[in-house]
């Protein structure tokens, strides 16, 4: 089971980075830190029928009324 949650943590991972890092350039830190907060907060709930095929069949999107985002 371990083994299996790294591997959906790797994949969701990959996304994010795909989506926040290629082709983009950041001047600072904070907007690299809000790019990829961006992505978990509203990309990847908006998008997720786009993206959950490349994470995994049995990753859900958690509802924000569930856990905080920080």
């Amino acid at each position: 089971r371990r083994q299996r949650q790294m591997c959906i943590r790797d994949s969701l991972w990959g996304v994010m980075h795909d989506w926040v890092t290629h082709n983009r350039h950041y001047a600072t830190f904070n907007q690299f830190t809000e790019a990829i907060l961006g992505f978990f907060r509203q990309t990847l709930p908006a998008n997720w029928k786009d993206f959950r095929d490349t994470v995994s069949d049995n990753f859900r999107v958690a509802s924000l009324k569930e856990y905080k985002v920080i």
